[in-house]
């Protein structure tokens, strides 16, 4: 039976390596969310389990608006526990029921919510157009427009909005362009006063790196290892902040590291300084290797 349905599809970012590390730990915290925060949000926002997956739930609700507030919800919950991490994505479109048992989806629908999910950042919701056009101004205003995209095996492209930034690094996810980029992790903060320090900086270093006409930059929770990553850390060393940066080579390889400091009572003013020296020293090291991963 084929019917109009909004397929909601949602993972737990680094499964493996969190069963590797403790397995029974990691069984009993996805057992603790499915009764605290699965079974409570479906009751109330309408959704039908179709399957849980081991390290996600393939969800279906008949209304958009109750999936994206199902999904937020989730969202919301996991950051505050801060004990895992939920990619999310959703499609509305037609779908093809089996009654089963047990019952199933399948079709488009259910491949385009499963590339989103995908495509996600850390923390996200990634939704289709024909979902975000179902939603009210309050929910709206939570997603930004990140374009067409072209998703894997999926023939026509799909306008996306986020929560967040895509993870264009995914495996899900064509990009037009192959060409290396620079990825910026967003720089870690070692206290809670360097959080602030830490988003300004990471923004004013994309907007520097973006200057070159060459090479893209962007921000990314999980960069790519076949493009250039650029990691900080920034710890408080008496009256004074430290930050240490790495910039990695496609595959790995570090091509330059450095410390930059400054005084902790100047810090607010001195982002844009900052990210300014970092991308003149990064444009420096790429444009000396930069023919050797051309084509990586």
């Amino acid at each position: 039976m084929r019917s109009l349905g909004v397929i909601f599809l949602a993972d737990v970012v680094g499964y493996s390596k969190m069963m590797a590390h403790d397995e029974i730990g990691t069984l009993n915290l996805i057992r603790e969310f499915q009764k605290e925060t699965i079974s409570p949000t479906m009751t109330k926002y309408g959704g039908n389990m179709i399957k849980s997956l081991g390290d996600g739930w393939l969800i279906e609700f008949k209304s958009a608006s109750n999936a994206v507030n199902c999904a937020i919800a989730w969202q919301n919950i996991s950051k505050k526990e801060g004990k895992m991490s939920l990619r999310i994505g959703i499609h509305l479109g037609d779908v093809e029921h089996d009654e089963g048992p047990p019952p199933d989806v399948y079709g488009d629908t259910v491949n385009i919510a499963a590339r989103l999910e995908s495509i996600a950042e850390n923390g996200d919701i990634a939704i289709s157009a024909s979902t975000y056009l179902c939603l009210d101004a309050n929910q709206a205003q939570t997603f930004n427009n990140c374009g067409k995209q072209t998703l894997k095996n999926i023939s026509t492209p799909v306008e996306v909005y986020s929560t967040g930034r895509l993870n264009i690094g995914s495996k899900g996810m064509n990009r037009e362009n192959e060409e290396p980029l620079i990825s910026i992790k967003p720089f870690t903060p070692t206290s809670q006063v360097l959080e602030n320090f830490c988003q300004e900086v990471t923004k004013d270093l994309e907007k520097y790196l973006d200057k070159k006409d060459w090479i893209h930059s962007t921000v990314q929770k999980n960069p790519s290892d076949n493009d250039y990553q650029l990691v900080g850390t920034v710890s408080v060393n008496g009256p004074n902040f430290t930050i240490e940066v790495i910039l990695k080579a496609p595959g790995g390889k570090t091509l330059w590291s450095k410390t930059f400091g400054g005084s902790l009572r100047q810090i607010n003013l001195v982002s844009d300084t900052v990210a300014n020296q970092i991308s003149s020293q990064i444009f420096l090291e790429i444009m000396k290797v930069r023919d050797k991963y051309k084509s990586q």
